[in-house]
Formats: structure tokens, C-alpha cells, sequence
């Protein structure tokens, strides 16, 4: 892999509307990284642009007149591949936003291409970056975990209405699993590793048929614990708990605290002392990697992000099946 570099490095972005102007703004904020250009086919993305970066419609463009230390992607799942093998051409570090390409195979090609080309890349994935996230690391980290249970809800309006791309099973890959699913499957890879079998059952969307718009799924992990996750985005219920038990034992994590509990009796809470913008904690992890010859504990790298895939492919082949499906089968 690349030598460490040393900051500030030089940064653009391809995708700025939506998800893509948090990071526009994050980058602005860490003086640690240099937006140097910005791409999007849409002009009225780059409204959270300040006016002296240049801009591309073509992100061929922006490779050809930029050199790169780190390219941050936030485009459709399908387009992740090709303009992942676009900037490594070019020499740039990559981080997509979430999930890495739009199926297993797409991802392994992501993963092939950086190596082929020498260059580093990670997912974004910010909610483990709550502090009360990493302090639930640490609490379970001395229990032997024997059950999970995982609900993630939340009300996507654009659901009921036009989906766009996300609706073209080609392009997406699906929603449910892939795209809500990635914040869950994320998190459990970092704090439990992988499974070893999947089972799922999935409901297809009424108004985007192919589409899997909730989810229920099983996970068995090599120490025997058993994981139940609920996911969905047209739940009218904002909801995220994690609950993870031994015995008597158990962390229970949401969007506001981790609470630790013992014999049924609540022992310790622990909340963030301030706001945390997620973004910005990722971007000060990624500058730490590009700096050192290493990445840190806290970020998803590729080789990562495909053994997340992996869960997410056998959740879809358990769907369409009926089976159980064994990792790496």
C-alpha cells in the first residue's frame, strides 16, 4: 500500500448533493484536509461549495486535472465500481459512502481494483463514532455474548413516492438489507465479527416491486450467539437498539446512550457529554490512516466492507431460497 502522507491532503468529492454536502462541510471544518474540487452532474449540488473550488460535471475531469491524496464518493451503488476504478487509475485513496458497489460481486471487483492499483479505501460509516458507542465496545468485550437483538426503523417518505434509482433492483441492489441494513451490519462487524449462517425473510415494496423494504433476519455466530434483527424504512417509528446479553448480563445501545444492566438492574448509563457531528469524527479517523502506513481500528476498510457484503449477499440468497445459508458457501 502508499507511504503515509503528511496532512493537509489534498481531497475532492464526487456526488455533493444530499449525503454528499455533509461531507462537503466536514472536509470545509478539518484543516487537516484540502477540498480541491468538487463533482456532480447536478449544478445546484454544489450550493454548499465555497465558490473558489472548481467544478466538474465529468468526474473523468476532475482526475485528469487533480492529483488526489483521498477521493470521497457519494454516488448511486452501480456507479461505485467504475469511478472507484477511475480515481485508482489516478492514484487516489478512496471512501465511498455506504454500501460498497450494489451487490457481492461488484464489491469483490471494488476490492480487486484497489489492490491492483495500490491504493487504500474505506466505507463511510459514522454511528460507531458515538462516544457511547465505543464505550459500549469496551463493556462488551469482557462478556460472552449468547443473544442480540437489533431493531432499525425509520420513515423514508420518498418510499411511497419515486424511489429514483434505488427502485431499479440493477442499480441498488435493494434497500432494506443493502443500504438501511449497512448502518446494522456495520456496527455488528465491528463488534461481534462475522457469522457463520444467515437466515432471512424479506417483504417486497408495493409501490417498487423487487425491492425489499423490511427485513427479518437471523445471524449465528461462531461463539453459538444468536442475533434477531428487525430493518425497515417505512416503519413510522424512528427506532435504533442494540441489546446484547450474557446470562444476566446486557448492553443496550440506541441513538442517545448505552445503558449496561445486571441481574435486570440498571447499573451504569452513559451519554454524549455534547453533540457529536459523525461526519466529522470519521474524517478525523481518515486523516489519522492517510497519515500513518496503517488505518485505525475505528474505520471500514474495503477488505471490511466486503465481509459486511458478504452477510448482505447471503441475507438476499436466504430470501430468495428459504434456506439457511452458510458464510462463504
Amino acid at each position: 500500500m502508499q507511504n503515509s502522507m503528511k496532512p493537509p491532503f489534498n481531497l475532492g468529492i464526487v456526488g455533493c448533493g444530499g449525503m454528499g454536502n455533509a461531507h462537503v462541510q466536514a472536509v470545509l471544518r478539518d484543516p487537516s484536509f484540502k477540498l480541491v474540487a468538487v463533482c456532480d452532474v447536478n449544478p445546484d449540488a454544489f450550493a454548499g461549495v465555497p465558490e473558489d473550488v472548481p467544478r466538474y460535471a465529468c468526474a473523468a475531469e476532475l482526475f485528469e486535472k487533480h492529483r488526489l491524496d483521498l477521493a470521497t464518493l457519494v454516488l448511486p451503488n452501480h456507479l461505485y465500481e467504475p469511478t472507484v476504478e477511475l480515481a485508482a487509475r489516478h492514484g487516489a485513496n478512496v471512501l465511498c459512502e455506504k454500501p460498497l458497489g450494489h451487490n457481492l460481486a461488484s464489491c469483490r471487483r471494488i476490492l480487486e481494483t484497489a489492490r491492483k492499483h495500490n491504493i487504500r479505501g474505506w466505507v463511510s460509516s459514522q454511528r460507531k463514532y458515538l462516544p457511547h458507542f465505543l464505550a459500549a465496545r469496551e463493556k462488551l468485550a469482557p462478556l460472552s455474548i449468547d443473544f442480540i437483538n437489533v431493531v432499525f426503523t425509520y420513515y423514508w417518505e420518498q418510499a411511497f413516492s419515486g424511489m429514483g434509482w434505488r427502485g431499479d433492483p440493477q442499480k441498488s441492489g435493494g434497500v432494506a438489507v443493502i443500504d438501511s441494513g449497512w448502518h446494522v451490519f456495520d456496527a455488528l462487524y465491528w463488534l461481534m465479527g462475522s457469522p457463520v449462517t444467515v437466515f432471512a425473510q424479506l417483504s417486497s415494496s408495493r409501490t417498487a416491486p423487487g425491492i425489499d423494504e423490511k427485513a427479518a433476519i437471523q445471524l449465528v455466530y461462531p461463539s453459538g450467539a444468536l442475533a434477531n434483527l428487525t430493518i425497515s424504512y417505512t416503519v413510522p417509528q424512528n427506532t435504533f437498539e442494540f441489546l446484547f446479553t450474557d446470562r444476566d448480563k446486557a448492553v443496550v445501545i440506541t441513538y442517545e446512550s448505552t445503558r449496561y444492566f445486571e441481574g435486570g438492574r440498571l447499573i451504569d448509563t452513559i451519554e454524549p457529554k455534547e453533540q457529536v457531528e459523525l461526519v466529522d469524527r470519521m474524517y478525523g479517523e481518515l486523516a489519522k490512516a492517510l497519515g500513518e502506513s496503517e488505518t485505525t481500528p475505528f474505520i471500514t476498510t474495503f477488505a471490511q466492507g466486503e465481509a459486511i457484503m458478504a452477510v448482505i449477499d447471503a441475507c438476499y440468497r436466504s430470501a430468495a431460497s428459504g434456506q439457511v445459508v452458510k458464510l462463504g458457501s
